[in-house]
């Protein structure tokens, strides 16, 4: 397994010390996303204006946050197969914000479809996302790097790898971002071509949101067995991206497979079943 990259804690260190350090330690990736992101990214063609009976967003709206959109193409960062089925480009586009919800496995899938492509990834504050998962998922952890902020301002690691990584994943802590904060952070992502994603809290100007909840598991009958595959429903919604709903299944690699696998599920094939019991618990 691929060895991942952490960065120190930055506890008890003033402000400008750890924004240094974060600089130092990014100028060490080996060229950045310049020399290592795949160069062969997908150039795809905007879709045309809305009619003119579609809404139109009122005057005093901030400016559209996907400046990229208002072009004629698109540059795009590969998503996993539940996320990919429901965008209407079957990509992530770069320069966007994406807030993600909901069961940890589309953060997983995420990470380790971006990792996977050669694309550099920063994990700011997430110490429960499994980077195991991310392996096992396919993903490349070499690709990967862990920031520690400590108990300081997320959003401020965030800013400075935002600078030359091309995924860059935050927390907030279940807070709101003040709309001046989220302005700046915004174009900061739209000026490198990057992808933020807040994986809790709230920010302003988000032009994407996904969640994803299980519902429903494979494997245990009857109270016995072992769990080999979950389902997800997956909803997004934002701007430019409908209302959109739909369920994969994750399942676990049968004899011979070299990894997991998404497999798409309608709601006709699935099964329900009750939660599962500990043994103990009240």
């Amino acid at each position: 397994m691929a060895n991942v990259d952490a960065i120190e804690d930055l506890t008890g260190l003033d402000k400008a010390t750890q924004l240094e350090v974060l600089r130092r330690r990014l100028a060490t990736v080996p060229g950045g996303r310049r020399d290592h992101a795949p160069a062969d990214l997908p150039t795809i063609t905007a879709p045309e204006p809305p009619a003119p009976s579609a809404p139109i967003a009122a005057a005093d709206d901030p400016a559209p946050l996907i400046a990229a959109a208002r072009g004629t193409t698109l540059r795009t960062m590969p998503a996993p197969p539940p996320l990919a089925a429901l965008l209407p480009r079957g990509a992530l586009a770069r320069g966007t914000a994406v807030t993600v919800t909901g069961a940890g496995s589309m953060l997983i899938a995420i990470v380790a479809e971006a990792s996977a492509a050669g694309h550099h990834v920063a994990l700011i504050g997430q110490p429960r996302l499994s980077l195991l998962a991310v392996h096992e998922h396919g993903g490349n952890l070499s690709k990967v790097h862990l920031v520690d902020p400590g108990n300081t301002d997320p959003l401020d690691a965030a800013s400075i790898c935002l600078d030359g990584l091309d995924l860059v994943v935050t927390t907030v802590h279940g807070r709101d971002v003040p709309p001046t904060r989220a302005r700046a952070l915004l174009a900061r992502n739209r000026k490198h071509a990057s992808i933020l994603i807040l994986s809790d809290g709230r920010m302003p100007g988000i032009d994407l949101t996904v969640s994803s909840t299980v519902c429903g598991y494979g494997g245990i009958e009857q109270g016995r067995g072992r769990i080999k595959s979950i389902t997800l429903e997956t909803t997004v919604h934002g701007r430019g991206t409908p209302h959109r709903t739909g369920r994969h299944t994750l399942a676990a690699p049968m004899f011979g497979e070299g990894g997991l696998r998404w497999i798409p599920t309608v709601a006709d094939d699935l099964e329900v079943h009750h939660p599962v019991a500990v043994a103990g618990a009240q």
